[in-house]
């Protein structure tokens, strides 16, 4: 089942905040570890709806503020956010990836919003993974408790079965 929350940005269109819960069958084919099996992963998606164009801070806290009051309704869950590469962004640092640089603008933004909200159960666990000499960047949200669970998912996605 998906959940879906929709914010409206500075120019008018809207970005989707779309939460997957992982199937529990597929979390077993990788481990038995009941550090994993007891909680709810659920993949998030950021999709734009309507015209291009950057979202501007607001659309962005936006974003942060929905993810953590998910988190903080739902006491057993993990977010997990993939930096994907379909589109590339502007940057200044034309050096590093269009996904290295998601990775490191959502962990400003979202470590910015824990700060700020002293949040200091919540963690941004940051997974880096090297396929074919090229780096994807991958995070996971959740309650310091969980912070093992994120880890043993976080080495499943760099060395998986």
């Amino acid at each position: 089942m998906d959940i879906y929350f929709d914010i409206q940005t500075e120019m008018g269109s809207l970005l989707r905040v779309a939460l997957s819960c992982y199937d529990l069958a597929t979390l077993q084919y990788f481990t038995s570890d009941p550090a994993v099996l007891t909680l709810n992963f659920y993949d998030v998606s950021l999709r734009r709806l309507g015209e291009d164009g950057a979202a501007g801070q607001r659309a962005l806290n936006a974003v942060s503020r929905t993810l953590a009051s998910f988190l903080d309704d739902n006491e057993d869950a993990v977010l997990c956010f993939y930096c994907d590469e379909q589109t590339d962004i502007r940057r200044n640092d034309v050096s590093i990836t269009p996904q290295e640089y998601r990775s490191r603008l959502f962990s400003a933004m979202f470590d910015r919003y824990v700060r700020s909200h002293k949040l200091t159960d919540v963690i941004n666990y940051r997974v880096k993974i090297v396929k074919d000499d090229v780096p994807h960047f991958a995070h996971m949200i959740c309650r310091r408790t969980h912070l093992r669970a994120a880890e043993i998912v976080g080495d499943i996605l760099i060395e998986p079965k």
